[in-house]
């Protein structure tokens, strides 16, 4: 599976997992609400630093966005 889709299921799961809305995430990892979207969607591939804020945000380390389960 490749990366951005890794990272969009993983994202959305982990979101979910937390009760956290879209709007949670763009507030607590200062990413544009449309941007979060986008990766959500794997429209767009995320930038490292992205990665690392959407992490924080989600307080997992970095790894568990790309965890292939």
């Amino acid at each position: 599976m490749p990366a951005a889709a890794l990272l969009a299921r993983n994202l959305k799961r982990l979101r979910d997992e937390r009760g956290l809305s879209t709007e949670d995430v763009v507030r607590l990892s200062g990413i544009a609400a449309i941007r979060l979207e986008a990766i959500e969607a794997a429209t767009t591939q995320a930038h490292l630093d992205e990665v690392g804020l959407l992490a924080l945000a989600l307080g997992v380390r970095i790894a568990t966005l790309f965890a292939a389960e």
